[in-house]
């Protein structure tokens, strides 16, 4: 990961961060979140983690009827660049425990400063998750008895985000995503407690 300064830095939500509105108050002022676009990037449905090996408090799925944790791969939205693509979301101030705490979260994925890609530009690093290769791989290389699929509450509180970011937002997600090549399944999730103020991660 890449070291962060200290005081107000920018997390880049493109999937389910964009569900974290809230304003930052810090160094004297209230920050408040930044809707934009990283310019010469796609997102797609490219990074997936083996449900089975996640043990707690690491957040995991159930099935919502037995309550079994399956052997299953869960998929999610991913970034990488490629030129003349664009990605719309939600460019999120944070403070260096918060930071933190989605640098835990995102076991899956590489902090990457993303601040010349971000339009409109902002004073702050701008920080984005794409996907570790390891976490790409798992998509890619297709297991009989470990299949991948995509829960269904996630790309319903994805598409919930952006439907009340603004105008517009939703069907610019839609656009500029590639179609799911998963088939999608109702899967329960178990969090962890969030370790300090600022309320629960989506996802």
């Amino acid at each position: 990961m890449p070291e962060a300064p200290a005081g107000v830095v920018y997390v880049f939500g493109y999937g389910s961060l964009v569900a974290m509105k809230d304003e930052l108050t810090l160094e004297g002022r209230a920050w408040a979140p930044v809707p934009g676009r990283l310019r010469g990037y796609r997102r797609y449905w490219g990074a997936a983690t083996n449900n089975w090996e996640a043990t707690p408090p690491q957040k995991h799925f159930l099935d919502p009827g037995s309550g079994e944790q399956l052997r299953i791969r869960v998929a999610y939205l991913d970034i990488e660049e490629e030129p003349g693509r664009t990605v719309n979301g939600l460019a999120v101030p944070v403070d260096q425990r918060r930071l933190r705490e989605i640098d835990g979260r995102e076991t899956n994925y590489l902090r990457i400063d993303v601040g010349r890609a971000f339009e409109p530009a902002l004073p702050r690093p701008v920080f984005a998750y794409r996907a570790t290769e390891e976490a790409r791989e798992r998509c890619r290389r297709r297991q009989p008895d470990a299949e991948v699929f995509v829960s269904s509450e996630y790309v319903a509180a994805v598409r919930r985000a952006f439907a009340e970011l603004g105008e517009g937002a939703l069907e610019e997600f839609e656009r500029s995503t590639e179609p799911l090549g998963f088939p999608q399944r109702h899967l329960r999730l178990v969090y962890p407690p969030p370790a300090g103020p600022g309320g629960e991660l989506p996802y």
